[in-house]
């Protein structure tokens, strides 16, 4: 390879000059047919396995899918540094972008951003963002059907996990919830066969069950046995004072937002174990915000709008609920399709309804088809169902919502509730 190229690339959209462009099959599109297209722009040769013209610059392989398998592998196997892998149904996001926070207040820290989470944007992450500076590299590891993580594993080869808990995600592929657990949980054996430490939710029931008697697995949660015991010692919508115990000591503090105390837990039991002192992860947990579509509030003129419209299963939906439990105001729900639940879909739509009733909100606004049946099982003031985007859309325009309301906005990501969200801001960013 050339010693002063750019970056891989495999969209032919993201080409910038000196980057080397790998032409792969997808299952709708084949970057053979954009080969030309990358090279206009700057690209210096491509990677290929058909003949796509004698005067183009390219180098041609058996596979362009091996050769991007054998290129992570590369990259990974250079790397100096310790790598942490999460996983799990709910938080991976949050716990990885709080634990970056609080590792980089002693280390050198990269981490993975957005979806990069797969055997195809992990090995181009090894191969163009890490420097092998770094101390630790922080990676997001999603699975969907049976083999991922095993997968992932070869690509990733992480020395830490941390399983942030299981639930009912992606049931049309890994059946149910212990499904779930036996793909999810090859985090933490991959590790500990090599002689290192898993951190897990100490209170689910199926990672503590897993984890029992297992050396090396570091349980957090609220339960007497688990190793970082947390205890809630104020909170409300918008802040958590918060202990955690571990063996003899213990450490106080207060955190300007709610909902994400697991998250929490994890980020400071896996920082701490590896040298990060408590004073600076508390420091860094207190700078942290939640991600964009992840739990972030939003107040405009009196209303408060939560917006976790990046994704939804019923673990998430239900924190979601949970943590508006504490809201001093009118709370409106308005809640997409969960989807990718196999046969147990409608079954846990009905459930969410009967979380919905204990809270008594005083809207429940469904959209899509599943999501009906939450409004079928739930109670509320009022109740409205949409099968429309656009009539979902100008009703949220013209409602007459009580002052000081709370907005959840939530659903699964092919709902593209993030819509609503926009429909709310821009409503309420100028009232007075």
């Amino acid at each position: 390879l050339p010693n002063d190229y750019n970056r891989f690339v495999i969209d032919s959209r993201n080409v910038s000059k000196g980057d080397i462009f790998i032409a792969l099959r997808g299952n709708t599109t084949d970057g053979h047919n954009f080969v030309s297209d990358a090279l206009q722009k700057g690209s210096i040769f491509a990677i290929v396995e058909n003949d796509v013209g004698e005067s183009k610059p390219v180098i041609k392989v058996k596979s362009t899918a091996e050769f991007l398998k054998h290129l992570g592998n590369f990259a990974r196997n250079k790397i100096n540094g310790a790598i942490f892998g999460i996983t799990g149904s709910a938080g991976k996001t949050t716990t990885k972008e709080g634990l970056f926070l609080a590792l980089s207040k002693r280390f050198n820290v990269v981490k993975t951003e957005g979806n990069i989470n797969t055997d195809i944007s992990l090995p181009l992450f090894f191969a163009n963002e890490v420097s092998n500076l770094e101390d630790f590299i922080v990676v997001e590891m999603g699975v969907q059907k049976p083999n991922d993580m095993g997968v992932l594993l070869d690509v990733v080869k992480p020395h830490y996990g941390i399983i942030t808990n299981v639930g009912d995600s992606h049931l049309e592929y890994l059946g149910d919830r212990y499904g779930v657990l036996k793909e999810k949980f090859k985090l933490a054996k991959f590790v500990l066969d090599r002689g290192s430490v898993c951190f897990v939710n100490g209170d689910d029931e199926l990672l503590r069950l897993a984890s029992n008697g297992l050396k090396g697995v570091f349980k957090v949660g609220f339960r007497e046995e688990n190793d970082f015991r947390l205890k809630i010692l104020q909170e409300n919508l918008d802040f958590l004072r918060l202990k955690i115990n571990i063996q003899d000591r213990s450490f106080e503090f207060t955190l300007p937002y709610n909902g994400f105390v697991y998250n929490v837990g994890l980020i400071f039991a896996a920082s701490v174990y590896v040298g990060v002192d408590p004073d600076y992860v508390v420091s860094a947990l207190k700078e942290f915000k939640p991600y964009k579509g992840r739990g972030e509030k939003i107040k405009l003129s009196g209303m408060t709008i939560i917006d976790d419209t990046y994704n939804s299963n019923p673990m998430s939906m239900n924190f979601a609920l949970e943590r508006l439990r504490s809201a001093k105001g009118p709370i409106v729900l308005i809640l997409g399709d969960m989807l990718e639940l196999g046969e147990s879909s409608n079954t846990l739509h009905e459930k969410v309804g009967e979380v919905i009733s204990e809270i008594n909100p005083y809207a429940l606004i469904t959209y899509g088809n599943l999501s009906k049946l939450m409004q079928e099982k739930g109670n509320a003031n009022i109740k409205y169902h949409f099968e429309d985007s656009d009539t979902l859309s100008q009703f949220l325009k013209t409602f007459d919502f009580p002052n000081g309301t709370y907005f959840l906005v939530k659903g699964s990501r092919a709902m593209k509730m993030e819509k609503f969200v926009d429909i709310l801001k821009e409503r309420y960013k100028d009232e007075k």
